[in-house]
């Protein structure tokens, strides 16, 4: 206990350079407030915003040195790259069309890289930058944030060691309400942009929010999708992309999936959660309930585990921070993921530093490769293969 509040022994602190976050982001402020929770980083450096007054407003608010606010990413990663106490990594935290160029900069320069998800709007740019990556295994992270949560990752370990038995089938749902109404009325950073495909990619509801759902499936199971059969929809007759999403799926080892997502489901706010059905039992997590895991059993009463219990997996109960009964939330578990970050950033093999695998550039690019299978089944009305990389 104690991940993110044992501040004596948290290690040398990291430099970052942020791409994005200026005044008016939506999403950079979180990324921030769980950098300081973990006491591992500081901002040193940055290109806050395209428009060159609001990125030096951020950088003099967050005391960025005059010097090292720079007009993009590219001449972050020049500049951080020349001086001896450059960044220890860049963190991407951009609306999703501007992310391929800012990771392309800082890969070229064999920089360590966070990206808020998804890694890029393509599969043609996740690709170039795989190939970039080409034999040097730099670290590279994509914020997958519901991997931090204590009792996904207790979920995790108890289907690993075959709690619930064989897996059978997996469930799992993600539903929010802000996109039933005229998008229209929403404003530029309250989410208009998510609905215009130059800018949030060629999906709505599965690029935003069911990529996250996926990555659980995937991360929670231990097993990758192969085939998959996707219907997406509009809701919202205002919408240019979907807003709704249903798709079954096909893993490893015949284990069958569905996933529903939408937007526009009203009365949902975070409506986050997941079933994966075994054959001795059923594992059960909702994000707004995120203190507790419920085991359904079969023949027998059911078990709630609770975050903190001496009953945790020993893997999950190091992510802890707070006694029991002491609510943790999704800050926590960004901060959980940076804390992560952190010590895979400090190692000389990063992979192999921390006990729960790290939402990498094979998770980010696999995101990328669900929206495109998710289009190709649509518009073909068929079952396709995952792509492979």
């Amino acid at each position: 206990m104690g991940y993110l509040t044992d501040d004596l022994s948290s290690g040398r602190r990291l430099k970052v350079g942020m791409v994005g976050g200026g005044r008016g982001a939506f999403f950079a402020g979180y990324h921030r407030a769980a950098m300081r929770l973990t006491n591992r980083f500081d901002v040193v450096a940055g290109s806050f915003s395209s428009d060159p007054a609001v990125s030096r407003q951020a950088g003099e608010a967050l005391g960025v040195a005059e010097d090292r606010i720079y007009p993009d990413a590219a001449a972050m990663a020049e500049g951080e790259a020349q001086r001896t106490d450059g960044i220890n990594v860049a963190v991407v935290v951009t609306p999703n069309h501007l992310h391929y160029e800012a990771c392309r900069a800082f890969v070229g320069s064999g920089m360590p890289v966070i990206c808020d998800k998804p890694l890029v709007n393509a599969l043609a740019e996740a690709n170039a930058l795989a190939e970039m990556r080409a034999g040097a295994d730099v670290f590279f992270a994509v914020t997958y944030t519901y991997r931090g949560y204590p009792m996904v990752r207790d979920a995790r370990e108890r289907i690993l060691a075959g709690e619930i038995g064989e897996i059978r089938f997996i469930y799992v749902e993600y539903l929010l309400e802000w996109g039933a109404a005229d998008v229209s009325k929403l404003g530029a950073k309250g989410g208009q942009w998510r609905d215009d495909p130059a800018k949030a990619g060629p999906t709505g509801s599965i690029g935003d929010v069911g990529i996250h759902a996926f990555d659980l499936m995937e991360f929670v199971s231990g097993r990758r999708c192969v085939e998959l059969s996707a219907r997406l929809s509009r809701l919202q007759p205002s919408r240019v992309l979907d807003d709704t999403g249903v798709l079954q799926l096909a893993f490893e080892g015949g284990v069958e999936g569905l996933l529903w997502t939408s937007q526009a489901a009203p009365g949902h706010r975070n409506g986050l959660r997941f079933k994966f059905v075994g054959s001795a039992g059923t594992l059960e997590w909702s994000q707004e309930a995120p203190e507790t895991l419920k085991l359904g059993r079969l023949g027998r009463g059911d078990i709630i585990y609770r975050r903190g219990q001496t009953d945790m997996s020993p893997t999950a109960a190091t992510s802890v921070s707070l006694p029991a009964g002491n609510s943790e939330g999704y800050l926590e578990a960004l901060a959980v993921l940076y804390a992560d970050f952190a010590a895979a950033l400090r190692a000389e093999a990063w992979r192999r530093e921390v006990e729960t695998p790290i939402p990498d550039f094979a998770a980010g690019w696999r995101g990328v490769a669900l929206t495109e299978a998710a289009l190709a089944s649509h518009d073909s009305r068929s079952w396709v293969p995952f792509p492979k990389a």
